[in-house]
């Protein structure tokens, strides 16, 4: 053991049967960082273990591993890459990561002193890279701080941003129920903090981030933070009631323009500041180098329209659900309603649509009842949490921060309560979930008609195989829920995928498609269907042959493609194929539920789910498909017993996608056994018992297995089979009779 850290491993010694330690590299409030080496991959990895005094803290647990889950649901080049997670022996939780080499912007400012507007701007905007992708799931940092921004090298030796500690972790051995949503608990960086956040944590929305970077642009320009003081409590009183020195004030010669950007960020109402990210990176984007438009490109595109923070506790609305042209029937009876105090802003991303509802994920503390960022769910959190601190406050912070943890709590206290969708069932735990559309908000148009009539035949037809045996929906039968239910689907001529078939209904959403998400539109996922030897097996120039040689079809393209004079292609039956494809919704009890019919689960279905929220599968699953919003690894905390499908490594081949998986949906999952991406398991009972093991560790107790299984049942949808049924004049091309 480390003499210097007692509890800590020594270096030499092997951790999990696969990492050995070197060294120590640094310790953070409840956690130590270890440098290791995998034993069989030979790399270089950062290994953090929960420190032996945090042991004795249930709540300290489960934050580490909310922590590893939080940070592994990041892809972006600019967040430290989670590589594994899991228990020793010891029961004592590790998270493995990219082992980086360079400095935390911390040390290059004690090397440095500051640092070149331009500079300085470049390595925020990369941070924010990263934030913006966090808040696009539903993460909100509320620790960022020049220690958590490690400067490092890509692979042409350009500075590369990566920011570290999502998930806001800091032990409090001292107090067992301490939570990240305590009301009564400071957490986070004082310097760097939002006087919402010093408030009440739970108060901290993705503007929060927004302070704390203009803190840390601040810093990194004038070598100073705006508010600082000799002592901590002096300095939480200066952020919450002093406005900062201007930046020119320590005589560097800075535009204008980012000292406004800079003072926005710090506006004690977070409504007068940026209120995304990307609004954030288009203000500071011209005065960095050349680089900084495409990172701040890349932001742009990174988030859709709509409300930047975390839904607060006032009753909303929730506003169509971004599908395209489809929504949910208007319910005067739902639970959430948009505030009359909303902002212009806000309404108008209310009815935003973006391309797919990329829903975000809850915040990592499901158990809590912690509401998450929806882009459907717009409210001004500012209209229950106080926009400016009261003047009064002086006297009663004067003594010590404690005291601002207590008015926190008093004003928690007096926060108004959330009208309950169910009494059995806490409205916050429903902010992470959307109901499925009911079908189109208007007319389509003839010719998007069209494609989806015309995509209906050809899903039913086999001519669009090698050798007409097969056709869409011979391994996706519409009538049993989208799936064959083997194990192994039979493509042409008998031959097997390598993997279990997935539905083809409510897929117009996912983040990505397929198991290991290579494709991330229909239209490109179609074609690799139709020309892949283990299901179609067919040469677009077969389809296209076999196709105009029927009248009914050369009508039915001409029709949905008008504009092109020939219009039988390889491309447009993809296109037709995914236009159909994007109508396919199984609504559920579960949808109405959501929109406010609380008879429509059964008590124990209720139960079910607070189960599940309980359990933590909500850090996965959550969205209008109850997942397929994310990838994760098989086997997070406990090893997967198969590894022979490696997952997105097999397309990769680094070691960060090894056995990582897209999430799948969990619609109709009592009706689309046998699950997992290789088939091999019937029971849903053990599905649910190997994900809580493999993925939470823990083990459920059967009554827990039975009421989750019952709340499946309610995400069991309706056939929609008005739209999956040919008419007759269809039905006449695909059985190649002469089109009436």
């Amino acid at each position: 053991m480390d003499a210097s850290i007692p509890g800590v491993p020594a270096p030499g010694e092997i951790l999990a049967d696969k990492y050995r330690v070197e060294r120590v590299l640094g310790r953070g409030g409840m956690g130590v960082v270890l440098a290791a080496e995998h034993l069989a991959l030979r790399q270089p990895v950062a290994l953090k273990l929960l420190l032996p005094s945090c042991m004795q803290s249930t709540s300290s647990v489960e934050r580490f591993l909310r922590e590893a889950r939080a940070a592994a649901s990041l892809q972006g080049r600019h967040v430290v890459r989670v590589l594994d997670a899991g228990l020793l022996d010891a029961g004592t939780p590790y998270l493995v990561m990219e082992r980086l080499t360079g400095l935390d912007l911390r040390e290059v400012l004690r090397r440095r002193g500051h640092l070149p507007v331009a500079e300085a701007v470049d390595l925020v905007l990369q941070a924010c890279e990263a934030i913006a992708e966090a808040h696009a799931r539903g993460i909100i940092h509320r620790d960022l701080k020049p220690a958590n921004l490690f400067l490092a090298k890509d692979e042409r030796g350009a500075a590369l941003i990566k920011v570290l500690d999502f998930g806001l972790s800091k032990c409090t051995a001292d107090d067992e129920t301490w939570s990240l949503t305590s009301p009564n608990v400071i957490a986070g960086s004082i310097p760097y903090m939002a006087p919402e956040q010093a408030l009440s944590l739970k108060w901290a929305d993705a503007r929060a981030d927004i302070w704390a970077l203009g803190v840390i642009l601040y810093e990194l320009i004038t070598g100073h933070r705006p508010f600082e003081a000799g002592r901590t409590p002096e300095s939480l009183l200066m952020g919450l009631e002093s406005p900062p020195a201007a930046v020119s004030a320590w005589g560097i010669d800075v535009p204008a323009g980012i000292e406004s950007a800079i003072l926005r960020c710090l506006e004690k109402d977070r409504g007068l500041r940026p209120q995304t990210i990307a609004e954030l990176a288009q203000a500071i984007e011209p005065f960095g180098t050349p680089v900084a438009r495409e990172c701040a490109e890349r932001i742009l595109r990174c988030w859709t329209p709509g409300d930047p923070c975390a839904p607060s506790l006032a009753p909303t609305e929730k506003a169509s659900p971004a599908r395209g042209d489809w929504t949910r029937p208007h319910d005067e009876s739902a639970t959430e309603r948009l505030s009359p105090d909303a902002s212009a802003t806000q309404r108008l991303a209310a009815d935003a649509r973006p391309r797919a509802h990329r829903s975000v994920a809850p915040l990592v503390t499901p158990a809590t009842g912690t509401r998450a960022l929806d882009r459907r769910l717009t409210v001004d959190a500012g209209a229950i949490a106080p926009a400016r601190p009261r003047r009064g406050f002086s006297v009663l912070l004067g003594g010590a921060v404690v005291t601002v943890a207590l008015l926190a709590w008093a004003l928690s206290r007096m926060a108004p309560s959330l009208d309950t969708a169910s009494d059995k069932i806490a409205p916050g735990r429903l902010a992470s979930f959307a109901p499925l559309p009911a079908g189109p908000a208007k007319p389509l148009d003839p010719a998007t008609a069209a494609q989806i009539r015309l995509g209906r035949m050809l899903f039913q037809d086999p001519r669009l195989s090698e050798h007409h045996d097969i056709s869409c929906s011979s391994c996706h039968p519409l009538d049993t829920w989208g799936v064959d239910r083997r194990k192994l689907s039979r493509g042409s001529e008998g031959r097997e995928p390598p993997r279990n078939t997935l539905s083809v209904y409510n897929i117009a959403g996912y983040v990505t498609l397929l198991w290991d998400g290579r494709q991330d539109n229909l239209v490109e996922q179609a074609k690799e269907v139709l020309l892949s030897r283990n299901a179609m097996a067919a040469t677009p120039e077969g389809i296209e042959a076999a196709l105009r040689s029927s009248e009914g079809y050369t009508q039915a393209f001409a029709l949905a493609f008008p504009d092109q004079p020939e219009a039988v292609t390889f491309h447009n039956v993809a296109r037709a194929l995914a236009a159909f494809e994007a109508t396919l919704f199984t609504r559920s009890r579960w949808d109405r539920f959501l929109e406010g019919d609380k008879t429509a689960l059964s008590d124990e279905e209720k139960e079910g789910f607070n189960a599940f929220v309980d359990t933590g599968c909500i850090s996965c699953h959550f969205g209008p498909d109850i997942g397929a919003t994310m990838y994760q690894k098989a086997g997070l905390v406990k090893p997967w017993p198969d590894t022979k499908d490696r997952g997105r490594y097999e397309i990769t081949r680094r070691g960060v996608d090894w056995m990582v998986f897209r999430v799948p949906s969990l619609r109709n999952v009592a009706q689309t056994g046998p699950h997992f991406h290789d088939g091999s398991v019937s029971s849903l009972e053990e599905a649910v018992r190997m994900m809580a093991r493999h993925q939470l560790a823990k083990e459920l107790r059967d009554e827990e297995v039975r009421l989750i299984v019952l709340w499946f049942a309610s995400l069991t949808g309706e056939i929609p089979r008005a739209d999956i049924e040919l008419d007759e004049a269809s039905r006449a091309i695909v059985t190649r009779r002469a089109a009436p």
